[in-house]
Parts: C-alpha cells; structure tokens; sequence
C-alpha cells in the first residue's frame, strides 16, 4: 500500500477509535474510492458500520473482502456478526460449521457459534462452544465477554462470578481491575471482601490535601463527607452520617444542591454545604460511598434505621382523596447512565397495570420523550422542582412503583414503601436474588427472570396490585 493510503488508513482507524464514526466511515470510504481492494479498509469499516446497525451493507463488504482472500479471520468474523445482527441464524451457524470442517481448531469460528446460539437463548449449548474457544484461544477477551453474559442470562451465578472474576483479573489493568473486583463481590453480597476493592473506583482518591478519614475518634475536629457518585448513592450513604458524628467532632456534608432540601433532615450534620460554596475548616474527608467500608457493614449489620429523612415543608399539590390508592410510577432512568438501556423499559410494557381499578395513577416520571403508559396518566412531572418537593409527593403516595432510580433511595430513605423493577442483573446494591433490600426496609423487589423481558415482571406487579387492592378492600 502506498504512504499516503496508509495515512489515510491510519486516520480512519484513529477517528473510528475517537468515537467519531460519521468521519471516520466517510476517511474509509475515502481509501476504497482511491483502492478499491484495500483489504483492511473494506473489513473495518464493516466492523463500524455492524456497530451502527448496518449490517446489511457490513455483509456486502464481508463478502467483497472474503471473494479475494478466502478464508480472511477478520472478514470471517466481521461476517458472522452482521449475520447475528440480522438474526440471520442458520446463515450464521452454516458459516462456523463450514468453517469448523475447514479448521476444528479456529477459535473464532466456535466463538461465532456459540453467539449464535446464545441470541436464540441456548446457554448451554454456547457455553460449551465458548469454552472451546477459549480453551484454543485463552487471551481473546471477546471469549471470556462472551461466556459471562451467557451465564448471567442463564443465571447460574456461581458460573457467572467465575467468569466475571477472570475478566477483572486478565482484562481490566491497576485500580480499575480491583475495583470490578469489588462491584462483583459486592454484587454477591460478598461485603466484606467488596468494600475494599470498591475503593479502587475512580474518583474515591484524594480530593484534598487533608487526610482521609481511617474510622478513628475525632474529638474537636471537622469531618468533611462528600459526594462523588450519584444522587441515589448520596441518598443511600447519607445514613452513616450519625454513626461518623458519634465518632467526635463536627461533621460537614458536601452534597448535589438538588437534595439539600431533603438532607437537611438527616442527623450527624452539623453544616450543610453545595457545590460552588466556600468549604469550611476541616481536619479530614471521605467521601460518602467509603463510609460503608469504615464502619465494616455486612449484609446483617446495614444501618436502617428508616426513615432518616422526612419531607420538608414547603408549597405543592395536594393529592386528592378519592378513596383509591394512590400510587406513583417511574418507568425510565437517567438515559446519562450506562446501563440505563437495561434499566429502563418501554412505557408500553407497563399498560397492563391500568386496568385495574380501585387505583390512582400518578406519574413522577422526569426527562422522558417517548408518551405515557397510557392516556390520562396524572403527571406530577412539572412539580417535582428538587428531592424536598418529590418528598412531599411520596408522602402522600401509598405506593412508588418505579425502575432503579434515585427517587427508589429517596422512598426507601424516607420509609414510604416502593416497588423496584430490576434487570436480570441489576446493579450491586439491589444483590442478585430476592425480594427484599438490606438497605431499605419498605423495598420489595420485582426481578427479570429473563434479559431484557419485562412483561413477566409486570405481571408479577399486576398480581401482587391486585392482591393488595384485595386486602385493602377487605380491611375497609
């Protein structure tokens, strides 16, 4: 190839990993205008146009690059998935075993397979062909990617932390290997290994010239606790304030401004302080989400003492009293969060719950474009202006039902009951199986028993609605 196309190759490569596809497909295109046989450039720009859903035009490619060179791996490769994307499975599994008659030992053609049927949900039958894989080809991390998800969409959990463990230790290097370590064993209710490998996590490190706080006794002195994650996990940590200031001094909060309205009702603080303002004198800091670690909880020893918050006073609506029950609706995250695509469902999932009658339906729903469950769906939306107004609003609700947010800490914090609805792996906190959370006592948990499949979990809620609205009856 010529210096000035592999310059061009090398610039495409390098928008392609900076995230810009838009510039990068068009540098590709650009190298197969001035060579039309460049091999790389064809594969490539498969494999960003597969990522951006084209896998119609990522075949054509494939196949382009595999009519000159048979048997090319990355070809091969890039081919299977754009079939698996268009769920063109037998085409797919034809390939690998066609491939695999050619060469028992390629390891990418038993990986291909095993993806294949994995999309049609026969864990086993993937899991032995990754296996095989990984047994030939032991440094493809694609391999060991592979096998986890399947094993977590089967939910065999021992199986799963197995794996989940292999990639923290041969794939993810330094601190942030650790820190998967932490969320994996925090997410098995593994506490006292996980808190401190959560340690690890990015942003825990010194924020400030003064020490972090070790536990000890800090008579005469100031404590600044901060926050570094989100709103639920402030919401969530906050309770350990109280166990900190029985340790000495004075306690300072440094907090997002939204929940100020709410905090201020939390014991163990003694000033409250939002980002933008001056900090106080303090003698030493810890952020929020490392108090759990200093007062060594496990899974029997969660402080949960709830309600340690309350509702301030202060303007808003009044629910009317119509004698139903009341009952407020989340169904969307933060789209800001990585994994809100598993957390979230779409609103129509959630239709079912309307035709029950004897219920209010209030939506708390913030930041969502795509319509309501259903047409008249109360919206409290416009007055939910910080965390001390949607406080007001749940005290008034019987019931939150709502996917993992932070108006669910919010509920549990402030002891009003709320049902969560949890992907098949859920974030740690929520840990993989049951019904109840360690952290909040009014918390009862609906949970995917297959990816991505919300429609059980609905009917799971519907049931257990409706048997509510039942005892209720029975009890006026």
């Amino acid at each position: 190839m010529e210096p000035e196309l592999r310059a061009r190759l090398r610039e495409a490569r390098e928008l392609d990993r900076a995230g810009q596809y838009g510039r990068a497909a068009l540098a590709y295109k650009m190298v197969l205008r001035a060579d039309p046989g460049c091999l790389e450039a064809k594969v490539d720009l498969a494999g960003l146009l597969m990522m951006l859903g084209r896998f119609e035009e990522a075949v054509e490619l494939c196949r382009s690059a595999l009519d000159a060179a048979p048997g090319l791996p990355s070809a091969l490769q890039n081919l299977i998935g754009a079939l698996l994307g268009l769920e063109r499975y037998e085409e797919a599994d034809a390939l690998c075993r066609n491939m695999l008659r050619a060469d028992p030992a390629c390891a990418p053609a038993h990986l291909g397979l095993g993806m294949s049927l994995a999309c049609r949900d026969r864990h086993l039958e993937a899991e032995a062909a990754f296996l095989r894989a990984q047994a030939l080809d032991p440094a493809d991390v694609r391999i060991r990617n592979a096998l986890l998800t399947s094993r977590l969409k089967r939910r065999a959990w021992p199986e799963a932390w197995e794996s989940w463990m292999a990639i923290a230790d041969r794939d993810i290097p330094g601190p942030a290997g650790t820190f998967e370590k932490g969320v994996v064993n925090l997410t098995y209710g593994r506490f006292e290994e996980g808190w401190d490998q959560y340690e690890c996590r990015e942003g825990s490190g010194p924020a400030f010239p003064q020490p972090p706080w070790d536990g000890a006794p800090f008579p005469g002195r100031t404590l600044l606790l901060h926050w570094e994650q989100g709103l639920g996990d402030t919401l969530m940590a906050i309770r350990y304030a109280a166990l900190a200031r029985a340790c000495g001094g004075r306690v300072a909060a440094l907090v997002q401004a939204s929940l100020l309205p709410v905090l201020r009702g939390c014991a163990g603080v003694d000033q409250w302080l939002v980002p933008g303002e001056p900090l106080p004198e303090f003698h030493c800091h810890l952020p929020l989400m490392s108090l759990p670690r200093i007062f060594w909880t496990g899974l029997a020893g969660i402080p949960a003492p709830v309600p340690y918050l309350r509702a301030p006073e202060g303007p808003g609506p009044e629910l009317p009293a119509t004698g139903n029950l009341r009952v407020g609706l989340v169904w969307a995250g933060n789209t800001a969060h990585k994994l809100d695509f598993m957390r979230s469902l779409p609103p129509t999932e959630l239709a079912p719950l309307a035709a029950l009658p004897g219920v209010d339906w209030y939506s708390l729903q913030l930041g969502y474009e795509g319509g309501d469950p259903w047409p008249g769906l109360a919206t409290l939306g416009p007055h939910l202006t910080d965390f001390g107004a949607t406080a007001r609003i749940l005290e008034q609700l019987d019931l939150l039902i709502s996917v993992d947010t932070a108006v669910v800490h919010l509920a549990g914090a402030l002891g009003r009951p709320a049902w969560l609805l949890l992907p098949l792996w859920p974030d740690w906190r929520w840990l993989l199986e049951g019904e109840s959370s360690p952290w909040y006592p009014t918390l009862r948990l609906f949970r995917q028993l297959e990816h991505n499949r919300w429609s059980g979990v609905v009917g799971q809620v519907a049931a257990a609605l409706a048997e509510l609205l039942q005892t209720r009856r029975g009890t006026c």
